[in-house]
């Protein structure tokens, strides 16, 4: 190599593949005579220092060249300190963008480059070697120039590689949640071949792998649930989320499932209940309601539900009742019919069939209670006001139009009681002719041995009294048969 300068003669140790002895250029520069002797002894020294430090930072050129490519470098007889001092600061800016290039490139070779920036790295590199080839030449502005060009470029890639690298992620992830295998399989392969100890990669790289099983699992789970068989819908979708915790449409597919199943349940419990209410079992139906309350806390249908029910057990009732009441009509038994009617009002007031039927029932069985009354005791009528009831009684009941068995047997009982309580009846009393006989309410009979009265039907006291004998007191009842025997007043116990 020609000695003539040190600083042109030195090309960069990083694309020659071979740095320059700096001891021969130092003895070439010895002998270089002439009046720049000086200057040319500094400049020599600071090409001394880049030839020393440049191997240490740079050990190999990024670009080999054959030594049949290498053109011989003009020779510079002198260099101007000006010159030089401006070729080592190029020098220098070339040392600074090779260091950056050298971490750009290792770092786009570490992320596999060649599968997604193979053209544009590929010119970066082909500026790379632009610029070695015009350092050589010593065209070290140029040079930088194509060395900023490259760095700009792998800038570029590198920033370009980052959106790659994002999109490869949410690809693999859209794929995976649309079940499209192939797509997630290419996407995840790059985003690992990119980035393989990134934990996102990985964690997608493992539901890639579960994807043909799940893919499989929600086929199943969507035929099963189109064929309405939600329990082994159900399995398959848990299934699929077994295998893929983060899918959101298996997730979405097995909670939708759920609610169906939930649903049915709702339904079936519902329909049970309907069913019951239907056939009056109200008791059933309210269980089957309430297990649909288990079910669905709050559901509107529920508050529904349980309400006709009520509705339709109270209509029930009242209907069940006012059959009763209406039996107990035909059958005259007034009293239990307006015991049934005032039981209906009691609940409801409102209810106006009731309140229109209870009346003619009220009046019947007030007259029903005043004939058994008399009935029950006829002797009550030698009273006259007992007699004038009882003859108003006779009136009311006979001024039924349409009076029914019973009545018709009352009116008659009541008719004969009247009768019996106007005809006298002869009843006999003896005494010992020494007693004083009073019949209250009729007269003084005095002393007597036999006697008759005629007495109506009624009951009678009759008293005796005597001078230094003890009085006595006799109560009878008259009937329409009379006595068979007399009846005897007689003061016999002496005081």
């Amino acid at each position: 190599m020609d000695t003539r300068d040190s600083n042109n003669a030195s090309v960069h140790p990083a694309f020659t593949g071979s740095a320059k002895n700096p001891e021969k250029s130092g003895v070439g520069a010895t002998r270089q005579i002439g009046v720049q002797k000086i200057l040319v002894t500094v400049l020599l020294l600071v090409a001394s220092a880049v030839i020393f430090i440049l191997p240490k930072s740079v050990t190999e050129p990024w670009i080999n060249y054959s030594s049949q490519s290498q053109k011989p470098l003009p020779a510079i007889t002198a260099v101007s300190p000006s010159t030089a001092a401006e070729k080592t600061k190029y020098r220098q800016d070339s040392q600074t963008f090779l260091a950056q290039i050298i971490l750009y490139r290792d770092r786009l070779k570490e992320k596999r480059v060649d599968l997604w920036g193979a053209f544009e790295f590929k010119q970066a590199m082909l500026q790379i070697e632009r610029g070695d080839n015009q350092y050589q030449y010593g065209e070290y502005a140029k040079s930088v120039a194509s060395y900023q060009a490259a760095l700009d470029g792998l800038s570029a890639l590198e920033t370009s590689g980052k959106s790659i690298f994002a999109n490869a992620v949410n690809d693999t992830a859209n794929a995976i949640e649309d079940n499209t295998l192939s797509t997630a399989t290419s996407a995840v392969e790059l985003a690992s071949a990119m980035a393989p100890d990134n934990n996102k990669v990985q964690q997608l790289s493992q539901r890639v792998a579960n994807l043909p099983q799940l893919i499989e699992a929600m086929q199943q789970g969507e035929k099963f649930s189109a064929l309405s068989q939600l329990s082994a819908a159900k399995k398959a979708f848990n299934r699929a989320v077994s295998l893929d915790p983060e899918h959101k449409k298996a997730a979405a597919a097995l909670a939708t499932t759920v609610q169906k199943i939930t649903e049915q349940r709702f339904r079936d419990h519902m329909s049970e209940g309907f069913s019951a209410l239907d056939n009056d079992n109200f008791e059933q139906a309210k269980v089957a309601f309430n297990r649909a309350a288990s079910v669905y806390a709050n559901h509107p249908a529920i508050e529904q539900a349980l309400a006709q029910l009520e509705t339709r057990r109270s209509q029930l009732w009242v209907t069940r009742n006012m059959a009763r009441a209406q039996e107990f009509q035909q059958q005259e038994k007034w009293q239990q019919a307006k015991s049934v009617y005032q039981k209906l009002l009691l609940a409801d007031a409102t209810l106006t069939d009731v309140l229109v039927k209870q009346i003619p029932v009220n009046v019947r069985a007030d007259l029903d209670n005043r004939i058994e009354a008399i009935i029950a005791d006829p002797l009550s009528l030698s009273a006259s006001n007992q007699l004038r009831k009882a003859q108003k009684a006779l009136g009311d009941a006979s001024g039924i139009a349409t009076p029914g068995a019973r009545l018709k047997t009352q009116i008659a009982t009541l008719k004969q009681i009247i009768k019996s309580s106007q005809t006298p009846i002869e009843v006999a009393l003896s005494s010992d002719k020494n007693t004083q006989v009073t019949l209250f309410r009729v007269a003084r009979l005095g002393t007597f041995d036999k006697t008759k009265v005629s007495l109506k039907p009624g009951r009678y006291i009759a008293a005796g009294t005597r001078s230094g004998y003890r009085d006595v007191r006799v109560e009878f009842t008259v009937t329409d048969k009379g006595f068979d025997t007399p009846i005897t007043i007689s003061c016999n116990e002496a005081i």
